[in-house]
């Protein structure tokens, strides 16, 4: 790898770094966007979705973009929206003002995601691309691991908006790296363009289901509204699949989703994010909520997450070598229900080691099985699918991601409300979140302590339950679905439609 291309990649993954961060580093600001905005919590969670919505909402249609006006343009442009939504977002004046910033940097990183790929394709060889690739889920991983521990430590000294504002130099300096490192390449023809139909349909039931994983656990809005909003992203979602099996113009020729290879892949990142989300987002409940401890310390307490994805993306390479794609595949998603499967078993006591020692192993199968997974996916599109083609990994990441936090929250809040209900004498609103229960610790209600960790505890047990099933399922489904030798599938796949 020459130096330019090392530049190349650098900057690409600096962007990515950035991207991932976003999804997390805001949660640790909380309380101080409410005291400054004079916000509630629902306006403060609606900024928080806002970026997961939009970015999952608009991958596809960004990543045939992408394809259309070629990868470094694109990039440019993904780079040039998210830093100037950051800009936006940490001097925003109101509520209506940082959700708006935090849609911006949603559509940046829908730019910025699918033209990494295919920067990674035009400039890379294909060893040399699955030597990159195998450290994706590092850098994402560190991103959602790290965010939480440097928006804490940016929060002890300076006002929220510096956790936007950091954004701005990392920003600048990708966009350096962008004129000066990566070539100008013209686009690779990709004839007609894609039907705008099946691009609104699939906007619209992206958002719409999106918003339904988002909003399952907020009783705020009624539970018809919720089932309503998922019915409807579902069947504007069939509707988009039935136009583009009927269009001579698709967004995404769907036969690739025929070839086993490539949908076991998408099968493994979906499952393995479902996990990481849910899991992360829990773990921050376990230690603030079941420790005592501040969202700092919390933060630092998902380094052996960090510390697992970096020492097996650095080996995954010689793993895969070893044992092949589809054994990796499979081994990372068991370790990831391990992983889940010894938090739950934490959650009973909960005491940290045990804790860490699950996120380590969460670690360990990301970072073992997302590179021979992404190498898998982005190997078998045609150059002028590349763009589109990754987006549909990308969105199926999001989606998963936030239905693991959704629903492994929802199942946690569920079972920390079924255990409290059941304790005798405890006072009005115990357990109407754990929330409430933790406000009345605060207020020093007589013997909470006790009750209010005993409900964590088992609303913990029983959702990490839920994250080891759904990775073991998905382990499954990928030792099924990939071949023996998993090797990349053809770069035509049989379809009734192809973009002619």
């Amino acid at each position: 790898m020459t130096s330019r291309t090392f530049g190349v990649v650098a900057t690409a993954y600096l962007s990515l770094f950035m991207v991932s961060a976003d999804n997390s580093i805001i949660n640790t600001a909380v309380p101080r966007i409410s005291a400054s905005l004079g916000a509630g919590t629902p306006d403060v969670q609606l900024a928080i979705d806002a970026y997961m919505l939009v970015f999952a909402s608009s991958l596809i249609v960004a990543g045939s973009a992408v394809d259309r006006m070629g990868a470094r343009r694109s990039y440019a442009v993904g780079l040039t929206v998210f830093t100037a939504a950051s800009l936006l977002g940490a001097f925003a004046p109101s509520v209506l003002a940082l959700v708006l910033s935090r849609a911006g940097m949603g559509v940046g990183a829908a730019f910025i995601v699918p033209s990494i790929f295919g920067l990674f394709a035009a400039e890379l060889t294909d060893g040399e691309r699955r030597r990159v690739l195998a450290l994706w889920p590092a850098v994402v991983g560190l991103g959602v691991a790290i965010g939480p521990v440097l928006g804490g430590l940016l929060l002890t000294r300076f006002w929220y908006g510096s956790i936007f504002l950091i954004n701005v130099p990392v920003g600048a300096i990708a966009l350096a790296g962008t004129a000066t490192l990566i070539r100008r390449r013209e686009p690779v023809p990709t004839g007609r363009r894609p039907s705008p139909v099946g691009a609104l349909l699939l906007l619209a039931g992206v958002a719409v289901f999106a918003s339904a994983i988002i909003f399952a656990a907020d009783d705020r809005l009624p539970g018809l509204l919720r089932l309503g909003l998922g019915a409807a992203g579902l069947l504007t979602l069939v509707g988009y699949t039935v136009h583009e099996r009927r269009t001579d113009r698709p967004l995404f020729d769907l036969g690739y989703f025929r070839e086993r290879t490539f949908t076991g892949a998408v099968v493994a990142m979906s499952g393995l994010f479902f996990a990481l989300f849910g899991t992360v987002f829990l773990a921050g409940q376990f230690t603030q909520y079941g420790l005592g401890w501040s969202p700092l310390l919390a933060g630092a307490g998902l380094l052996p997450l960090a510390i697992g994805l970096t020492v097996a993306s650095l080996s995954c390479v010689a793993v895969v070598a070893r044992v092949g794609a589809k054994a990796a595949v499979a081994i990372g998603l068991g370790l990831g229900a391990l992983g889940c499967a010894c938090c739950a078993l934490a959650a009973l006591d909960l005491r940290y080691p045990l804790l860490a020692a699950g996120l380590l192993c969460c670690g360990l199968g990301m970072g073992l099985s997302v590179g021979p997974a992404l190498t898998l996916i982005v190997s078998g599109l045609r150059p002028s699918d590349a763009g589109v083609g990754s987006s549909v990994n990308a969105m199926f990441q999001q989606i998963c991601g936030a239905g693991g936090v959704a629903v492994m929250g929802l199942v946690f809040t569920a079972g920390y409300r079924a255990r409290v209900d059941s304790v005798p004498g405890l006072p009005g609103g115990a357990a109407a979140s754990v929330t409430e229960g933790h406000a009345l610790i605060a207020r020093g209600a007589g013997g909470a302590t006790a009750w209010f960790t005993d409900g964590v505890g088992s609303g913990l047990l029983i959702a990490w339950t839920v994250g080891a099933v759904v990775a073991s399922a998905a382990a499954i489904t990928v030792l099924a679905l990939l071949p023996a030798t998993a090797k990349a599938p053809s770069p035509t796949p049989s379809s009734r439609k192809v973009n002619a």
